[in-house]
């Protein structure tokens, strides 16, 4: 009887799902625009910019997941979501949120080129409820943690 349990529980075991927290993400180029970034994003060229921080990593089925921050606002964290990756570009589609500059809520679209740990582009920020854009500028980040 004894040993009857001990293979029961032999094959239980070596049949159970194993930890899957140790699994890594699979491999791909999402993997490159993991990290934290820090930059600012700007309207216009004599525009001292916006502080921002991006926090992106990689889940467990491969997209790139992301959320941004305007470091001198107290506000939850912006939800970022990935539309298009490559090895050297992104483009993200942020919010809806309340833009701080724009003193209203929108949703905007970033086109970005990745060159190292540096990542700079584009924006287009449009009314969350549609419409025409309200505010385009540039942005420029640095990875300061992988």
């Amino acid at each position: 009887m004894m040993r009857t349990v001990f293979c029961a529980a032999l094959i239980v075991s070596a049949c159970a799902p194993g930890d899957r927290s140790r699994q890594s993400a699979p491999a791909g180029p999402a993997q490159k625009y993991a990290g934290t970034w820090e930059g600012r994003s700007f309207r216009s060229a004599s525009d001292t910019g916006t502080p921002i921080r991006i926090v992106a990593h990689v889940a467990q089925d491969g997209t790139l997941r992301a959320t941004l921050m305007f470091t001198t606002v107290q506000a939850p964290p912006i939800p970022i979501r990935a539309r298009e990756v490559s090895d050297t570009a992104l483009v993200n589609e942020i919010g809806p949120y309340h833009s701080p500059t724009a003193n209203a809520d929108v949703v905007t679209r970033t086109t970005g080129k990745l060159r190292g740990d540096s990542l700079n582009g584009t924006f287009e920020m449009r009314p969350a409820a549609g419409g025409k854009a309200i505010m385009t500028g540039t942005f420029r980040t640095a990875r300061v943690t992988p």
